[in-house]
């Protein structure tokens, strides 16, 4: 086979993954604007790929690293010697320094195709726990449970920053809320009104900025190996996926996102999108593959708690949640089971 085709079906792979992240994600960036009745959702999801895009290509490459190197050990480099495996097994398993071409390929299907069964039933998952299951689970795939061939500690600091995300973003925008809800009471209220539509607009780009500055890892990360010198393309493409996947199929998860966790006026809508911006942002640059649904629906909660739990939905907020568990533990399990099943058939497919 010639030596461009396996390049250009796990560049596809990547692709059907970033516009997966679109198309669920579109939620996230776009969905309390949309519920808000700010902006119609195709206006909207094109100034989301716009921003996107640049979130992805100027700071994508934090959270690509993590991702693409900080999850499988593959080689010795920035590992204690005391803690690397032997030489010979790595060797053996990973000859050329990185995950072989179809692990890469089985981790973003895998992940994919939750995203994909999530997004048809209108369900907000961490695309970023999905894509680090179907990272991890490949990584089972190849050399079982042996704890030294994964990096437990990045692993642990990437859950905790999955739960510390949502509720951090919570309390934020709780704060948020109630201190612009006082300031609304010192300011003409049609000028609040129109100050509000204009920051809820710069709040959607700051997320999708974010989107993109966290989520473009998640979608080409695992492609960082196979393709070292092109981070800045990677990205660029990533960004492109993400924001076709918003376009062509982003309503539907935006419904639920924007209309029913809980009812939002404009004050809460802009409290909840800035809140999810800037705790994405942070740990984008941290990089850290957090859930952005988490922190929107994180910050939404705390919004919709400034008027008492009776507000909030929490029937959808427990189906939510039953996604974010779902998404890493059956990304990782059915990555490691297909790797399995199929790695004899694909191997020789795309090796070089």
């Amino acid at each position: 086979m010639s030596d461009w085709i396996p390049s250009l079906i796990l560049l596809a792979a990547g692709f059907y993954v970033g516009w997966n992240i679109g198309a669920n994600d579109a939620a996230n960036c776009i969905g309390t604007m949309v519920g808000a009745r700010i902006m119609a959702y195709r206006r909207a999801a094109m100034l989301m790929g716009v921003f996107v895009i640049l979130g992805g290509t100027l700071q994508g490459h934090h959270v690509m690293k993590t991702v693409g190197k900080g999850i499988v050990v593959t080689s010795a480099e920035k590992i204690p010697a005391d803690q690397a495996p032997p030489a010979d097994e790595l060797q053996r398993y990973f000859p050329e320094g990185c995950l072989p071409d179809h692990a890469i390929l089985i981790a973003l299907m895998c992940a994919g195709f939750f995203v994909t069964l999530a997004t048809f039933t209108r369900m907000p998952v961490s695309t970023s726990q999905a894509i680090v299951g179907g990272v991890a689970g490949v990584g089972l795939g190849i050399v079982g449970f042996d704890a030294r061939f994964f990096q437990l500690g990045v692993l642990w600091k990437i859950v905790g920053c999955w739960v510390l995300s949502p509720v951090l973003c919570a309390i934020l925008a709780f704060l948020v809320y109630k201190a612009l809800g006082r300031l609304s009471s010192r300011v003409n209220a049609l000028l609040w009104m129109r100050a509000l539509s204009v920051l809820m607009i710069l709040a959607a780009c700051y997320v999708s900025y974010s989107l993109g500055a966290n989520d473009v890892g998640n979608a080409i990360g695992p492609l960082l190996g196979k393709f070292p010198t092109h981070a800045t393309g990677l990205a660029l493409l990533g960004g492109v996926a993400m924001a076709v996947g918003a376009l062509t199929f982003g309503a539907r998860v935006t419904e639920t996102v924007g209309k029913s966790i809980t009812p939002l006026d404009l004050t809460g809508a802009f409290a909840a999108q800035s809140s999810a911006a800037l705790g994405v942002h942070y740990f984008s640059l941290l990089g850290i593959p957090v859930s952005t649904s988490q922190a929107v629906v994180g910050a939404v909660i705390g919004v919709g708690l400034t008027k008492g739990l009776k507000v909030v939905a929490g029937r959808q907020i427990l189906q939510i949640v039953g996604g974010w568990v779902l998404a890493p533990t059956g990304a990782a399990l059915f990555s490691a089971l297909i790797y399995r099943l199929v790695s004899p058939v694909l191997q020789p497919i795309l090796s070089p």
